[in-house]
């Protein structure tokens, strides 16, 4: 199927392909499953979310912090 739209691949795969699936397995793959997990934590928390986490307790880690 490749050869369809790629057909001077057929000595094998170029570089930037492969350089393409790391980009999408190391970058692009956890990003979507930290902004999912995250996700996840404001729909369970939404006032909490609305207001930037600041009424949370301090000894765990959301992501806001308020810059002074």
């Amino acid at each position: 199927m490749t050869l369809l739209f790629f057909p001077d691949w057929v000595d094998g795969l170029p570089s930037d392909f492969l350089l393409l699936h790391f980009f999408v397995g190391a970058i692009i793959f956890p990003f979507n499953m930290i902004h999912a997990k995250a996700r996840k934590i404001d729909s369970q928390n939404p006032q909490e979310a609305a207001n930037g986490y600041k009424n949370s307790d301090n000894s765990t880690f959301f992501g806001y912090e308020q810059i002074n």
